[in-house]
């Protein structure tokens, strides 16, 4: 008989905490794709994907309160109906009485810690990823509001947009014409470091193995450089082109348990980080440049650069002695060359030569300027006079060998093992300092991310149980009350312990201390003492 009655117990429990939250994630669930919707970010065929990927996610705070509410109906109705005594008169304890409802305790347990450690990440990285899969509608959506669309470091205006599917003579998957275009790259900082503006613009779309590749192509261009001050007019201007990859951004929720723990291992893996990696890789190219330049000005080798405006080749051939200050290399009686590719070749000699270094699109950028130029071996056929300022000088590939395989541990290592004693510009040895310790404070505020998520996420998954047994011991308690009364009892404490859960981990997040943890678990401590109190209560009773 005994365990007739668990059975009986436990079956109608689980009938009506399923139902409930089968109800409670649906509403939930088509909640969230309303401001989607609004946005016009998903269409027809995705808003049933988006809300059945949203639907676990739901589940994380679903599941308590229909544990809860399933409980309290249950029990409640077995009380008024003295099911519960007529238990308690055939010999059953308080204990044995209530041991379904600890069961299934343990059970929610489980099955919480399974959603918010494995699955509730995995389904936030689908929605996550639906949203921002088809990047056309996301950049048409944004045209037709009037904001700028994102892409990684770039930023896009547009008056209007037309889109195109599979353009012929192309190879892209997608066309979208833009008019009235305005385009800004941004540097690390923020700043913008070139402007485009153009009457249109074609954004080719292809997507290879998953990952998502932009190139756009301005007509009727003009450009300008905020480094050097240039304005171009140019008939069609080609920034670089942008790799989005999987086409979202991967968050710290996003990670499921393990994942965590090899970001905590290894934090440098985290795509979050890639910009400060990428800004340290940038700074061991200028040094690497810098240092190229300084041992071939020591030894008096010829220093060759690629002239990108003219796209020829620029040399210096000789010198009679160098002074470097602060990123600008200072010659004294240089003899420089430029060979273009016809084969023309122009010489010229000067007083004096300033070489200056700068980081320009992506790249180690020179502006030269000779200073009082005179044009030698003017013999040679078709030699022009010798320009007095040169600018976008660069080194020639393979000159600095950079090993592509290199992971972003190895190149955080490589930073941390340069004598900054060696340095001689004082700038690029201050944005060293600068730049590692930004990238030491991301590190840590990663951590302390994933430390604030870990124990939110256990917190979460024990507030379902806590809550089951508190509803089902308050039912049977209050059989006098009505059930949606007893239930309030019940709801209070957990909506205080959200708060609490969501108050400490922010603090955790921002940095982990004592009283971090404390807030974070004293909503369940709170919930478990409400349990107990409510339980010693009941026996006595």
């Amino acid at each position: 008989m005994p365990r007739l009655l668990t059975r009986y117990l436990a079956g109608e429990l689980l009938k009506t905490i399923l139902l409930t939250t089968l109800i409670l994630v649906a509403v939930i669930a088509f909640g969230t794709a309303i401001k989607p919707l609004s946005r016009n970010l998903l269409g027809g065929a995705d808003i049933l994907k988006y809300v059945f990927f949203a639907a676990v996610p739901m589940m994380e705070f679903a599941l308590p309160f229909a544990a809860g509410f399933g409980a309290t109906l249950v029990m409640h109705r077995f009380a008024t109906d003295n099911e519960i005594l007529a238990m308690g008169a055939s010999g059953l304890s308080p204990a044995r009485i209530f041991r379904p409802i600890f069961a299934l305790a343990a059970v929610l347990l489980l099955v919480m810690l399974s959603l918010v450690q494995f699955l509730v990440p995995m389904f936030w990285s689908r929605m996550e990823s639906l949203l921002a899969h088809d990047v056309t509608r996301l950049l048409a959506s944004a045209v037709e509001r009037g904001e700028a669309f994102s892409m990684g470091n770039t930023r896009i205006y547009a008056d209007d947009i037309v889109v195109q599917e599979a353009p012929e003579g192309s190879t892209a998957d997608t066309r979208l014409v833009l008019v009235g275009v305005a385009a800004l790259q941004l540097d690390s900082s923020g700043t913008p470091e070139t402007e485009f503006t153009a009457d249109y613009a074609t954004m080719d779309l292809y997507r290879l193995d998953g990952r998502s590749v932009l190139k756009l192509v301005l007509g009727d261009a003009t450009l300008f450089r905020a480094g050097d001050a240039t304005l171009v007019r140019l008939p069609t201007a080609e920034p670089r082109a942008l790799d989005l990859g999987r086409g979202f951004r991967l968050g710290v929720k996003m990670l499921t348990l393990p994942e965590m723990y090899r970001i905590k291992d290894e934090p440098t893996r985290f795509p979050g980080l890639a910009a400060s990696v990428g800004n340290l890789d940038d700074l061991l190219l200028q040094d690497a440049t810098h240092r190229l330049l300084a041992d071939a000005f020591a030894t008096g080798e010829s220093i060759e650069f690629r002239d990108v405006t003219r796209d020829a080749t620029w040399r210096i051939i000789s010198h009679q002695g160098v002074n470097f200050e602060d990123l600008l290399f200072t010659i004294d009686g240089p003899t420089v060359e430029t060979v273009f590719p016809d084969g023309r070749i122009v010489r010229a000699k000067g007083t004096s030569l300033l070489l200056e270094e700068s980081w320009r699109d992506g790249e180690v950028v020179f502006d030269a300027e000779l200073i009082e130029p005179v044009t030698i071996d003017e013999g040679l056929a078709g030699s022009p006079g010798f320009p007095a300022k040169i600018r976008n000088l660069v080194v020639p590939p393979g000159r600095i060998q950079f090993d592509e395989d290199r992971t972003p541990a190895d190149i955080v290592a490589r930073v941390r093992g340069i004598d900054l004693a060696s340095i001689d510009s004082t700038r690029l040895r201050a944005r060293f300092e600068s730049t590692l310790a930004a990238h030491d404070l991301s590190v840590r505020k990663l951590i302390w991310d994933i430390e604030g998520r870990m124990q939110q996420r256990l917190a979460q998954a024990c507030m379902g149980p806590l809550l089951l047994i508190l509803g089902s011991v308050l039912a049977v308690g209050m059989r006098s009350s009505p059930p949606l009364t007893v239930y309030v009892f019940a709801f209070i404490p957990a909506i205080l312990d959200i708060v609490l859960i969501s108050g400490g981990e922010q603090l955790l997040r921002r940095e982990p201390d004592l009283w971090g943890y404390l807030l974070i678990w004293s909503g369940n401590l709170i919930l478990g003492g409400s349990c107990l109190f409510a339980w010693f209560r009941l026996r006595r009773n």
